[in-house]
């Protein structure tokens, strides 16, 4: 595994499936999306971030993603995707979570990028501010 990847708390592996490739033969630039979401989920899901809006209604919400396509990743491959939270992003309702998206064929990072996350309050449909109970949790 390359170095810069055990810097991160959450490495998923996937493959690349036939059907996320478009008419140029390459993966579509929304599958990116869709890898990095997948490794959120992963993290959320080892911090039971998601037992929050069972108790309080609480969860996180996605309110920005951007992504650098550096390499085209193409069927078949394997990938590592990451997600880990920038430590001097948190605001009182939100973080920064930075992904990477590593082709095992190619040797290389095919994307990196970051989402922005907002704590909301599905109940009241509004933004809610971050526990400290959860503040700590997401630490990781």
């Amino acid at each position: 595994m390359q170095e810069f990847l055990k810097q991160y708390p959450i490495i998923i592996s996937q493959t690349v499936e036939w059907g996320e490739m478009d008419a140029a033969q390459h993966v579509n630039n929304i599958i990116y999306l869709r890898y990095f979401e997948n490794a959120r989920i992963a993290f959320f899901n080892q911090i039971n971030f998601m037992d929050f809006m069972g108790e309080a209604g609480i969860g996180p919400i996605l309110a920005e993603v951007n992504c650098q396509y550096k390499a085209p990743l193409t069927f078949p491959d394997n990938i590592k995707i990451t997600a880990r939270i920038l430590p001097d992003s948190f605001t009182e309702y939100g973080f920064v979570m930075q992904h990477i998206v590593y082709s095992e064929k190619l040797q290389r990072i095919a994307a990196q990028g970051t989402s922005r996350i907002v704590c909301y309050d599905y109940k009241s449909k509004q933004k809610a501010l971050i526990s400290s109970e959860l503040r700590e949790k997401l630490r990781i």
